[in-house]
């Protein structure tokens, strides 16, 4: 098993013959006092340790934002102008959906950005035919669901979003008006029609392209052949500079005004450059190796009500969020934190609450010792007869550092209902994750490798009432000796 020990003491220095805060607390220790007030040194020591407490929840509260930097930036990187003006790019297969946060690669993505700020109000064109996917804004909200899973059924739909404080421009009246709250936008769909002649007509029909620029429509859809960009949160400096690219460009919501107060105590605020200095960086750099240690946690560790699907199983609720990311009591800072860590997009569809189009996600992401599965040794999952997926169901193993799919020398990560799998007498089907197959049971095994953690994600597709009354109980994987 590999194991990572994270020891941290920020602040640390007991000077005798002056008071003394006692004993170490949470990383802080031996702050000196003279008369009640700190001293110059102690000062510093505290302001230093606030700044680093600042950056750690912010980097929690960015994780919706972040984690759709990660897929701007894949765009960019296929080609796509940084000034985002809507150019659509395709991801398909294991090697085009190898950079994306826990996707499926039974189907295609279909993914585009618009800055309304930048470039106005913008033309967003959904094919008919079985797509499902939604407008949202620059934190992962859905603004409007689209597909066989929004109010067009898949029917097809041309809309036109406009940005905050815009004005509708005049139409000839065939678009349906989209506004949203943030200033960048993205339009996140799966063409889920099997590949062929159709899945390719989707595909191509889809259009995007600023409402005053119509000879932009109908451009080329970009692909990337070679090694895919990974769209995790980036790490070190980087982290803090791509957070800082969103504070400039976006608007500020009412419900984010403190934690722009955070912000601008680390050298993050809006209208000015961010130049942090060495000592900044240093207090910049530790906070996001923690904030990434406490996400993982908030992930994989899930302590949220609910969040255990079946009693004494190890399968839990990946996406814990409600779409709006707000409770009647509180926003789901720390519930968002946890999906868009470990994934990407959050619309309606994904958080059913009873039959119906759409889908569900459970994730298991420790063995029976609790500890993170092993790329070196071999697993087994007994799903049950008469899965409660009236579409497909489908088990996919991700990386677990970068959340991303397996690599492996057989290029595939994924297992679903919709390939020729080897079942059981009684209906059920034993499926395998490891480095080697047991004999005869190749198209029912994800291969690992030594050295590599994984997690799964068993999704349903259309999920029926066994799943939500619980009369239908996924297993947990076992080792196999």
């Amino acid at each position: 098993m590999n194991q990572i020990r994270v020891c941290f003491i920020f602040v640390a220095a007991i000077i005798s013959g002056c008071e003394s805060t006692g004993k170490e607390m949470y990383g802080v220790s031996g702050i000196e006092l003279a008369n009640g007030v700190p001293t110059t040194e102690a000062s510093r020591q505290l302001y230093d340790t606030m700044d680093y407490y600042s950056a750690v929840m912010t980097y929690l509260w960015s994780m919706p934002a972040m984690g759709l930097k990660g897929w701007e930036n894949a765009n960019v990187d296929m080609g796509a102008d940084p000034s985002l003006d809507g150019q659509i790019a395709i991801y398909q297969g294991y090697e085009g959906a190898a950079g994306i946060l826990t996707p499926n690669t039974k189907v295609t993505y279909v993914i585009s950005f618009i800055d309304t700020n930048l470039h106005g109000p913008a033309v967003w064109v959904i094919p008919p035919g079985p797509t499902a996917g939604y407008v949202g804004d620059q934190w992962q909200r859905p603004i409007r669901d689209t597909g066989v899973t929004g109010a067009d059924k898949g029917a097809g739909i041309k809309l036109l979003i406009v940005g905050p404080d815009q004005e509708v421009p005049e139409h000839d009246g065939s678009y349906t008006v989209v506004k949203s709250p943030t200033n960048v936008v993205w339009l996140g769909t799966r063409n889920m029609s099997p590949l062929g002649g159709d899945h390719d007509r989707i595909n191509n029909t889809f259009d995007s392209y600023p409402f005053n620029k119509p000879e932009l429509a109908g451009r080329e859809k970009l692909r990337k052949d070679g090694p895919a960009f990974k769209q995790y949160q980036p790490h070190g400096m980087a982290f803090w500079e791509n957070l800082n690219q969103i504070i400039q460009r976006e608007v500020i919501e009412e419900r984010d005004v403190f934690f722009y107060a955070l912000m601008k105590n680390i050298g993050l605020e809006k209208g000015k450059a961010f130049e942090p200095g060495p000592e900044r960086e240093k207090i910049l750099v530790e906070a996001e190796r923690m904030g990434y240690l406490m996400a993982t946690n908030n992930s994989f560790r899930k302590r949220f009500e609910g969040a255990q699907y079946y009693p004494g199983k190890r399968w839990y609720l990946a996406l814990i969020n409600n779409p709006s990311q707000q409770q009647s009591t509180h926003g789901e800072l720390f519930e968002r934190a946890s999906w868009f860590h470990e994934a990407i997009g959050s619309t309606n569809a994904m958080k059913l609450s009873g039959p119906g189009p759409g889908s569900t996600y459970l994730g298991q992401y420790v063995d029976a010792q609790g500890h993170g599965f092993d790329g070196g040794k071999t697993y087994k999952l007994e799903v049950p007869a008469n899965v409660p997926a009236a579409q497909f169901w489908a088990l996919t193993v991700y990386n677990g550092e970068s959340r991303t799919l397996i690599r492996n020398d057989q290029k595939s990560a994924e297992i679903n209902s919709l390939n020729e799998l080897r079942q059981n007498d009684d209906g059920t089907v034993t499926l395998y994750v490891g480095p080697s197959a047991p004999e005869g049971m190749e198209i029912n095994w994800i291969q690992t490798s030594p050295g590599q953690n994984w997690f799964s994600y068993f999704r349903f597709y259309n999920p029926t009432e066994p799943y939500f009354d619980k009369s239908w109980e996924l297993n947990d994987f076992e080792e196999v000796p």
